[in-house]
């Protein structure tokens, strides 16, 4: 007898199959297909993948029998796949071979990652979040937690700010720090784009909301070969526009968290059908946060039912399905919810800057790439009587704690910049500022005042300062990618520099010779004071070294107690260096002195450029490197002027050899207004805030003490009746209290005095 295998093998690989779904209704038509009964299932998913026939929802499935002639369906998991055969649960019905899908009884992550393209960056817009075109990263794993009664909710939201409407229409409804940064970039973004964006809003809407699962994954991101790659590119390009070009192109942020669900939108109150009742465990909340007022309804507890509640026709709808907003069925949308191929993002939490994911040392380089940024940034004025001209005075910087948090922080590497004028405008009077950083004390800045004739008389100042450092923890989200601040960093050591009074050294920085001048400005640093270096005054300016594009610093001393110009002491100095793209900002530019006026001395007169008292940074810029010589600079209010040191020695070495010329064409001016700087890290501006509310609880505690003492010695005079002691006393309590809501009040002054400033503005 003789077999035909060739035929019954061909058979095998070559069967139609009927792959039908269970579910109710069902997921999909049935399909033909053919397919190898000898495969195993993982290869058929495979196959049935290429023309849509399966997906991660859908399990394959193996018919059993039941009591009374009924079938069940037992499923089969994906990572079992590889141990059954097709043959091993096909159902043969007659002459027809039947596949049986059903849909997973357990929610799979990939599936919604797959769906909703979760590890993708994403860009803040005042439309709506903007998923990025490219995927940053791959998601691993992911916490996946099913969401039940706490996920529903309706509520009402009255939005009062840009900031809010950014937020809400971006799908963050959270508060916390990250958020608000976030919102103030996509702002930010907006008004670049649009000068009439910054409009006051006044709406409001109410919602119904069903959360149905969170997906948590901000320990489960990888980043993507491509992401890496394009990074390390832009790193070793040294073009911060290349960073600029990255989050085009992968998106500014990720989510950590997502909800997924549904959520309606309804423009005014009415009434309607609700679908969930609230039973006695209802919580209420009101919130007012951040210029928003928020009513929520929430339930521990919920069924189907029915329950009034007020609004009007549904403007917008984010997941469940529905035929047309203008016939919106409450009930019909919330039964869709049910199929989760139906939710979409109505939440994202948690957002963090794309580059914050990278391994340690890209991140390090791109920190460094883009360059410093300024942490905090304040004006003070300054009170003191001069008693002794050689005698510098100290001014202790009153550091918020979380800028002293990051000071601390090595990686950081923070500088402190700081200038001053005398509000009282003396003649011949001006003053110049040196940073004290002691290695392991406060930091602090020496105020020197320097006199045509010594004199005692009352100081009035007005200082500026600032810190500047990397953002190591990378929560700022960067906005304005046009903007770089460098610092260099140059040490005088009087060891190997013995009998030099003044020095000229080139910065190790090149600049872009086509672009045109760089602002520079510097800060000398000391890190001790006492007897040698207490009456020196370090003065400095810089040149244009006209060589490799290099720009070269003069530093010089100068004694107070002996009126002489003398050896320069151990100390650092400190440049900052303002890339040219930062013009356009206003905050920074370098301008040529007026010789027009009296006598033909060199001045700037600020009237028509100075649009605040605060004091500006400004140094020095000599056209020609061989233009070097001891000279300062004093700001007034609405003018800068060139100012000379009499010297005392006859012999001096620095006035003999001096070459510094200051007629037209020979020096200008670089000014920077931190005023104008609106590149801020929020951090200082949290900052801020915490040293606001702080003082005002501290004033609280004083004043609830206050009042005990006031009730103890209430109690005392009525127990002890005309207790001489007492007498007289009775109203101390109340002064004190009155004094502790002086200075509470004034604590919220200054928090919103400054907040209308572009420095303090959270």
């Amino acid at each position: 007898m003789n077999f035909n295998f060739k035929n019954i093998f061909s058979n095998i690989k070559n069967v139609i199959v009927i792959v039908k779904s269970i579910d109710d209704p069902p997921s999909q038509p049935p399909k033909s297909v053919r397919l190898n009964l000898s495969d195993n299932l993982l290869a058929i998913r495979k196959e049935l993948e290429r023309d849509s026939s399966i997906n991660d929802t859908l399990l394959f499935s193996k018919k059993y029998p039941e009591i009374n002639n009924n079938y069940g369906f037992a499923e089969i998991a994906f990572e079992k796949e590889d141990d059954f055969l097709l043959d091993d649960i096909i159902d043969e019905v007659g002459s027809e071979k039947i596949l049986y899908l059903k849909k997973c009884s357990k929610l799979d992550w990939n599936y919604f990652n797959e769906l909703r393209k979760l590890d993708y960056g994403r860009t803040i817009t005042s439309k709506g979040i903007k998923r990025a075109n490219k995927r940053a990263f791959q998601m691993k794993n992911c916490e996946l937690t099913e969401l039940g009664a706490e996920g529903c909710q309706k509520g009402d939201v009255k939005i009062k700010s840009n900031e809010e409407l950014m937020m809400r229409t971006n799908l963050f409804f959270s508060g916390d720090i990250k958020v608000q940064n976030l919102v103030e970039l996509g702002i930010s973004i907006e008004k670049l784009k649009n000068e009439k964006f910054n409009i006051e809003t006044d709406s409001s809407y109410c919602f119904t909301e069903y959360g149905k699962i969170s997906l948590e994954f901000s320990n489960y991101l990888d980043p993507t070969p491509e992401f890496i790659k394009v990074v390390k590119e832009a790193i070793k390009s040294k073009n911060i526009e290349d960073f600029k070009q990255i989050t085009e192109e992968f998106g500014q942020f990720i989510p950590t968290e997502v909800i997924l669900g549904g959520r309606a939108y309804f423009d005014d109150f009415g009434i309607s059908t609700g679908y969930f009742t609230e039973n006695s465990n209802e919580d209420a909340m009101n919130a007012n946060t951040g210029g928003v007022e928020v009513s929520v309804a929430s339930s521990s507890n919920y069924s189907k039912g029915k329950s009034n509640y007020f609004k009007s026709q549904c403007t917008k709808l984010i997941g469940g399905e529905q035929s047309s907003l203008e016939n919106f069925d409450e009930e019909n949308w919330v039964k869709s919810l049910k199929d989760y191929k139906t939710w979409d993002c109505i939440e994202f939490r948690g957002p963090i800057s794309i580059f914050q994911i990278l391994p340690k040392d890209l991140l390090e380089q791109i920190i460094k790439s883009i360059g410093k940024r300024i942490h905090y940034a304040t004006t003070e004025d300054f009170n003191y009587y001069l008693e002794r001209i050689e005698r510098p005075k100290k001014f202790e910087l009153n550091i918020p704690l979380n800028i002293s948090k990051i000071i601390q922080n090595k990686a950081a590497d923070c500088n402190i910049f700081a200038t001053v004028i005398d509000t009282a405008e003396s003649k011949n009077d001006f003053f110049t500022c040196q940073v004290l950083c002691p290695p392991d004390g406060k930091p602090s800045l020496i105020i020197h005042c320097i006199q045509k004739k010594s004199r005692k008389r009352e100081c009035k100042l007005k200082i500026n300062w600032m810190i500047i450092g990397f953002h190591t923890n990378f929560k700022f989200i960067l906005s304005d990618f046009n903007t770089q601040l460098n610092i260099i960093k140059n040490d005088f050591d009087l060891l190997n520099n013995q009998n030099l009074m003044i020095n000229t050294n080139l910065l190790d920085f090149k600049y872009d010779s086509l672009i045109g001048d760089i602002p520079c400005f510097g800060i000398p640093v000391l890190t001790k004071l006492d007897s040698s270096n207490s009456s020196l005054v370090i003065g400095h300016h810089f040149f244009n070294a006209q060589e490799e594009n290099k720009i070269g610093a003069c530093t010089f001393s100068y004694c107070l107690k002996n009126n002489r110009y003398v050896n320069l002491p151990n100390f650092t100095l400190y440049t900052l260096i303002i890339s040219a793209h930062y013009h356009i900002h206003n905050a920074s530019y370098i301008m040529p002195f007026d010789y027009s006026t009296f006598k033909n001395k060199p001045i700037i007169n600020l009237t028509n450029n100075n649009t605040c008292l605060s004091p500006k940074f400004i140094s020095l810029y000599s056209t020609e490197k061989t233009n070097c010589g001891p000279i300062f600079l004093k700001q007034k209010i609405r003018q800068i002027k060139i100012k000379s040191i009499d010297c005392k020695n006859s012999n001096c070495f620095i006035c003999k050899n001096n070459t510094l010329i200051t007629t037209k064409n020979n020096i200008k001016c670089a000014f920077f207004d931190p005023d104008q700087y609106n590149n801020l890290d929020v951090d200082s501006n949290e900052a801020m805030r915490c040293e606001y509310i702080s003082t005002i609880l501290h004033t609280a505690v004083s004043l609830l003490d206050g009042l005990v003492l006031c009730n103890q010695k209430n109690y005392q005079r009525n127990v002890g009746g005309n207790n001489l002691r007492n007498r007289g006393k009775q109203n101390q309590p109340t002064v004190s209290i009155y004094q502790n809501l002086l200075q509470c009040r004034s604590a919220c002054d200054v928090s919103i005095t400054n907040s209308a400033t572009p420095l303090a503005t959270g």
